[in-house]
């Protein structure tokens, strides 16, 4: 029975080390759901700085589409990665709710069963093993109590105390098998909580697994892009293709040169400019204007020559028409001198 006894204490030993493990495991566990909390949090942050980069993303590839045909391969090549990089980003959203929602809150949630379960495991074995113990230790009185009786001699005693004995024999097994069972509970809580665990994990790593297999689609566009890009200076089969179309179409576009930068007026320039602004009435040869020069543009009709007739071809007649007459006045003197002649006369 001693051995039994001794038995009965090392499982009750090993119950409750057991018991203070699943106790102590609770920062742990709590720790775990602080920092998934957080990586949550600093996912949903990339996702909306993986958001707007696919967007920037998006306006390079559609910039290089609608080139004029150098880079159409490229821009088309461009287009794919970004179409796969928001699938990536669609699946690391997936993974960043199933984290929150298959993970972080349902550990939450069973951890709080977890405490009650444990606490009353623990009480129950309290209560059974306190319980056995009496009953073992009433047994043994009653034993000790016969014994006694019968070293005095006091009647057949010898059935009682062989039945007594054999009881307390029971009582040992029954609280050995017992205290087994407890340890085998407190074996089956703490690995249904690693369990539970997993079930949960497995279902965020499903999704975080489809989200990795979207990434292996890329090494193909990849190569792609490697080739396209392999010869900077060697155009593609389809840029060579609109220089050929290009002959013979109608032109949807036209190359316009830019103004020349004015030039520094020069004296005879200047000159002329004023001549050019002189009145009529000038004598012919005083200055000559230059034609004028138009700015036409291609589509504008050629000017008539009377349009550009210069100031120097105005005929003589309309020039003496426009001058007025010259009228020359006599001196004061001579006018008095005539005029005293005609009085006397001749000498």
């Amino acid at each position: 029975m001693e051995s039994v006894e001794k038995e009965c204490g090392a499982l009750g030993g090993l119950f409750q080390a057991i018991v203070n493990d699943m106790k102590s495991s609770y920062p742990v566990w709590e720790d775990f759901s602080a920092k998934a909390t957080k990586l949550h949090s600093q996912l949903r942050t990339t996702i909306l700085a993986a958001v707007a980069f696919l967007d920037a993303f998006q306006k390079v590839a559609d910039m290089a589409t609608n080139s004029r045909g150098a880079t159409r391969d490229i821009g088309s090549a461009l287009t794919r990665m970004c179409m796969r990089h928001r699938s990536i980003e669609g699946k690391l959203r997936h993974f960043t709710n199933a984290l929150m929602e298959g993970l972080v809150t349902p550990l939450q949630d069973r951890l709080e069963e977890w405490k009650k379960t444990a606490n009353l495991l623990d009480k129950d074995h309290a209560k059974e093993y306190k319980r056995s113990r009496q009953e073992i230790k009433r047994k043994s009185l009653d034993t000790v109590k016969l014994q006694k009786k019968a070293r005095k001699g006091r009647g057949n005693l010898r059935p009682q105390l062989d039945s007594a004995m054999q009881d307390v024999s029971d009582l040992y097994l029954l609280m050995e098998e017992t205290e087994k069972q407890a340890v085998r509970r407190a074996l089956l809580e703490e690995r249904s909580r690693y369990c539970s665990f997993i079930t949960l994990l497995q279902s965020v790593v499903t999704v975080e697994i489809a989200m990795l297999g979207e990434i292996t689609h890329l090494q193909p566009i990849v190569d792609d892009l490697t080739g396209l890009t392999e010869d900077p200076h060697k155009l593609p089969p389809a840029s060579e293709q609109v220089i050929r179309d290009l002959k013979g179409s109608d032109y949807s576009w036209s190359y316009q040169t830019p103004p020349p930068p004015p030039a520094a007026p020069t004296p005879g320039r200047a000159a002329c400019a004023a001549s050019s602004r002189c009145p009529l009435q000038e004598p012919i040869g005083s200055a000559v204007c230059p034609p004028t020069t138009l700015a036409l543009s291609p589509r504008m009709p050629t000017p008539t020559p009377s349009l550009r007739r210069p100031c120097h071809l105005i005929s003589p007649a309309r020039n003496q028409q426009a001058q007025p007459p010259l009228r020359l006045q006599k001196p004061a003197s001579l006018s008095a001198s005539a005029a005293l002649l005609r009085r006397t006369g001749p000498n």
